[in-house]
């Protein structure tokens, strides 16, 4: 994902709400959202280059995990996969279930969200590795440092909050997500766009639903994929 937001445990109805897009290489090979049946209860998209995910959830436990890349650096090849420790993430299981802060710098750039049982944590190894503890609220991440301004961020934290504020449905937000105006949500590009507009909310009785809208080359509709199931 390159925009993200958060909304936890403030929603009155819905004690999680992840909403955002990827933006990515047309070019890079993609699965649409699904279960995936190698991986114990991952719902998710699946990255076919690298085999993992950008933003899933883990039907057992209802832990969802979303990840974003930062600019400014070079990739390098020699760097764990940011798809894979969000793959471990969810299953809570493999070498990166629980990473501390001195396995971050094992991967390229990255912010990363992960929701679950023991409350909201923000990982990131850009400025520098860090694990914070998130108070309810609205969060956002986008592909920035943690410490530096994003209008893309807060113009979607912003839109989640008054969702939030006025204890509405999100699914509305998912139309918010193409937005193309400046600061742009939505980039339309030929090469490199955005490739899915995600929303996942948990309600306060467990059901899970996700809605995935896919996309083609200069933003052209590519799909839709929504699913329901409950936690456990």
């Amino acid at each position: 994902m390159c925009v993200v937001a958060l909304a936890h445990r403030v929603h009155p109805d819905w004690p999680l709400i992840l909403i955002g897009n990827r933006d990515e290489f047309h070019a890079r090979p993609a699965a649409p959202l699904g279960t995936w049946e190698d991986a114990g209860g991952i719902v998710a998209g699946r990255d076919l280059q690298a085999g993992g995910t950008w933003l899933g959830v883990h039907a057992p436990s209802g832990r969802a995990v979303v990840v974003t890349n930062v600019r400014g650096a070079m990739p390098d090849p020699a760097k764990e996969s940011r798809g894979a420790l969000v793959t471990d993430m969810l299953r809570g299981d493999g070498r990166f279930a629980d990473p501390v802060a001195a396995d971050l710098d094992r991967f390229n750039a990255f912010n990363l969200f992960v929701i679950g049982a023991g409350g909201a944590r923000l990982f990131t190894n850009r400025p520098q590795p860090q694990i914070v503890a998130l108070a309810p609220g609205v969060h956002a991440l986008a592909n920035e440092p943690v410490d530096a301004p994003c209008p893309r961020a807060e113009r979607l934290r912003t839109a989640l909050a008054a969702v939030v504020a006025a204890g509405s449905n999100p699914e509305r937000l998912l139309d918010t997500l193409t937005a193309d105006d400046d600061p742009a949500l939505f980039l339309r590009g030929d090469v490199y766009g955005t490739r899915a507009s995600t929303l996942v909310t948990i309600a306060a009785d467990g059901r899970v639903r996700m809605a995935e809208r896919r996309y083609e080359k200069g933003g052209r509709p590519g799909g839709t994929t929504a699913l329901e199931f409950p936690v456990g």
